[in-house]
């Protein structure tokens, strides 16, 4: 290390004396020429930074870009190669060496122990405990008390829990939503059942979900007509919408006004008015009949 640092600071000296003497080179040659004490100082200030801002660079591109490739050069040689393991071998041996002491397990003290002497005569060992908490007494826990947050929380609690008029009106509820959904549920079967010889299955399924919007909604539903067999006639129509609509409670004129827009081919010949009066008429031939028992 010593001669490494000497050599080191030797080209350091040398360095420096080289750009000093290009330094002084320049400002004589100004002065040669006739410039002041001045401008030769400038001068000679400027060569020498422009000289070490040089050295530096070019030391820098040495050390990161020719010196490996040099190096690789040089490897190339087996006398080169001999010699750089024999510089690093001592380096790899002073490293192992550092971890060898670094990793040499600490070797701890036995316990002390205390011989006591009893009554007779024999002597007994017996180790310190390690831990003082040994010879504490154990203290009882506390019994949990009840504090007024608690009993507030409790409180809380029993008035979140919902009231006996809370309970009958869900359980109300959802006997309407149970009876509601099986009143739909029948008259979509008695329509399926009645008129599946005289629609196709696409025409029923979406008669289907006209009815079913038609119950669940006010207002009327928007549709688009479906066209039924010919074996269908007016009076048929009529009978269909007088006993769903019977089924669902509905007025006669808003079920009369629910046909004559869905079956609007059917029934191009008859006004709302007549399909009202005449739904629950019963003198002609007919293939649906009056069924107030579908629900």
């Amino acid at each position: 290390m010593e001669q490494k640092k000497i050599e080191r600071i030797t080209l350091n000296l040398i360095v420096f004396g080289t750009i000093v003497i290009i330094g002084v080179l320049a400002r004589q040659t100004v002065l040669h020429y006739g410039w002041d004490d001045f401008s030769s100082n400038l001068i000679f200030v400027v060569c020498s930074i422009i000289i070490g801002a040089i050295y530096l660079n070019l030391q820098m591109v040495f050390g990161q870009l020719l010196s490996p490739t040099i190096e690789k050069c040089f490897m190339r040689f087996e006398c080169y190669r001999n010699k750089a393991a024999v510089v690093e071998s001592p380096i790899i041996h002073a490293e192992l060496a550092e971890n060898t002491i670094i990793s040499e397990p600490i070797i701890s003290k036995p316990e002390p122990k205390i011989e006591i002497e009893t009554t007779s005569d024999t002597t007994e060992v017996v180790s310190t405990p390690s831990c003082p908490e040994l010879n504490e007494d154990v203290a009882e826990l506390p019994k949990e008390e009840t504090t007024p947050s608690t009993i507030n929380n409790i409180s809380i609690e029993e008035s979140n829990q919902p009231t006996e008029y809370d309970l009958f009106r869900a359980n109300a509820m959802a006997e309407k939503e149970r009876a509601s959904q099986e009143k739909l549920d029948k008259v979509l079967t008695y329509t399926k059942q009645n008129l599946v010889l005289y629609l196709s299955e696409t025409d029923l399924n979406r008669l289907c979900e006209y009815i079913t919007e038609y119950y669940l909604s006010d207002s009327l539903p928007k549709v688009e007509q479906i066209k039924v067999d010919a074996q269908l006639k007016t009076i048929d129509i009529m009978h269909f919408g007088w006993n769903i609509g019977k089924a669902f409670g509905k007025p006669r004129l808003q079920t009369a006004t629910f046909i004559k827009r869905v079956f609007a081919h059917t029934l191009r010949d008859s006004e709302i008015s007549t399909i009202e009066r005449k739904m629950s008429h019963t003198e002609s031939e007919c293939k649906i009949k009056l069924d107030s028992k579908i629900v």
